[in-house]
């Protein structure tokens, strides 16, 4: 691990047809990944998958690109695309499946006003007798669902979940504001 390994010239001479430096340039990029993603994500199992999906896609790719300035800048930026990905998806699915704990609840909150709260409550209800769809898209927005699942649940575009969350929050602030949708 004291040498250091130029992964550029070993992805030039694999480009090129030489199955050695294929082996060697794969070899390095998943020792380096490894430890790369091991950094930001502590789950050996998730590592393994994580640079698995890299190392895949990277494979599936560099011989066609043309990567002129640095194929190893470009290989890294794979994998943290899939790192990212990952801590989205692992950081939205906690938030939609770990409820609040009576602690963090009350945490955040300095003492609600329970006339506030009656008067959302009321608020939601009369979006939902308007709208069940705009009830649902709100729900699931506050549930820390993605735009993409949304659209899925929904069977709607995402350009038509956007417009349709815009005028649910529309009718809710005009309810919040005046007490009526309408």
């Amino acid at each position: 691990m004291g040498v250091d390994v130029n992964i550029d010239a070993f992805y030039n001479e694999a480009r090129s047809g030489n199955n050695q430096a294929e082996e060697e340039l794969f070899q390095h990029l998943s020792v380096r990944f490894r430890l790369f993603a091991h950094q930001r994500i502590w789950n050996e199992d998730d590592v393994d998958d994580i640079v698995q999906s890299a190392m895949m896609a990277i494979a599936k790719e560099y011989r066609s690109l043309a990567i002129e300035k640095s194929f190893t800048a470009w290989a890294y930026k794979v994998l943290d695309n899939r790192i990212l990905s990952y801590i989205k998806t692992k950081s939205s699915r906690r938030r939609r499946l770990e409820p609040m704990g009576e602690e963090e609840v009350s945490a955040g909150a300095v003492d609600p006003d329970p006339d506030l709260e009656s008067m959302l409550l009321d608020c939601i209800r009369k979006v939902a007798a308007s709208n069940r769809r705009y009830a649902r898209i709100l729900n699931l927005y506050y549930q820390g669902y993605t735009t993409e699942e949304v659209c899925r649940r929904l069977k709607m575009t995402a350009n038509h979940s956007y417009v349709t969350l815009s005028r649910a929050r529309s009718m809710l602030e005009l309810c919040l504001d005046t007490g009526d949708i309408k």
